[in-house]
């Protein structure tokens, strides 16, 4: 299923960072994603149907600072999941599988921004990133 669905744009709408300098005390970094409305989008090149999914991301530093993210994003898939998706969004019960896509969707691009917005403002990175160290040798 998750194969079928196609990423067709992505666009931020709010771009947000804040940094305390008089920081002091105890770090506590904690991100948020918030799914805030999925609808049917009609796309303008055909008469197919997508999906529009607004979306929230936050990284809270607490009193050090905060990243916040908003945008949204179009899904192409197959209209029965379309419909699927749009039942479940408004019983709040989507299917785990659809609500890992989506949710990976937004922590993949929005994880890059949130990075880069975090090292421009020389805040911590919200996620653990990859690091080479020395091995012994044998």
């Amino acid at each position: 299923m998750a194969q079928d669905i196609k990423l067709l744009s992505f666009k931020y709408s709010k771009l947000n960072v804040e940094r305390n300098d008089d920081f002091k005390g105890e770090l506590k970094i904690t991100p948020n994603i918030n799914i805030k409305n999925i609808e049917k989008y009609k796309l303008e090149s055909s008469k197919q149907d997508a999906l529009k999914i607004e979306f929230g991301f936050k990284v809270d530093y607490v009193s050090l600072g905060k990243v916040e993210l908003e945008g949204r994003f179009i899904l192409l898939m197959d209209p029965k999941l379309i419909t699927e998706v749009l039942s479940g969004w408004k019983d709040k019960k989507m299917s785990n599988e659809i609500n890992t896509v989506i949710l990976n969707i937004i922590m993949q691009k929005a994880s890059l921004k949130a990075l880069e917005l975090e090292d421009s403002m020389n805040l911590p990175p919200h996620i653990q990133l990859p690091r080479l160290q020395l091995g012994k040798k044998e």
